[in-house]
């Protein structure tokens, strides 16, 4: 299930925000919802965040009108890095990698952070087409 994947590999990247580190076990979560293919999916999620988080950090800080990058909530980070870099680097059809990053601030973060998270991903979009 590419959604459960998903939020595996935002609560890996949220850790990775709070600690700096990725140990790349997914041990903790649900194997029954994760394939082989679903797990090496939401890893390289994780990797691929980590590997261009400045890139993601300036594109974040960019769209980001309220907030400095320091000020936001690193669950909304987290939601909004792993959107970005989906989009720029899957298949993964643009309004899908939105809807996931919202439905993961809805369910971890705040009422406001939905429509902060939205706004960011959605200015996004409409500069790169």
């Amino acid at each position: 299930m590419r959604s459960y994947a998903r939020e595996v590999a935002f609560c890996k990247i949220y850790t990775y925000l709070i600690s700096g580190q990725f140990d790349g076990d997914f041990s903790q979560f649900d194997q029954e919802k994760l394939s082989e293919e679903d797990l090496q999916f939401a890893s390289n999620l994780v990797q691929g965040v980590i590997s261009d988080k400045s890139n993601l950090d300036a594109i974040v800080s960019e769209y980001s009108k309220s907030f400095k990058l320091s000020r936001i909530y690193r669950l909304d980070l987290a939601a909004l890095e792993l959107a970005l870099w989906e989009m720029q680097n899957l298949d993964t059809p643009q309004p899908v990698a939105i809807n996931e990053a919202v439905a993961l601030a809805k369910k971890y973060s705040t009422e406001k952070s939905v429509s902060y998270v939205n706004g960011i991903l959605a200015a996004y979009v409409r500069s790169v087409q």
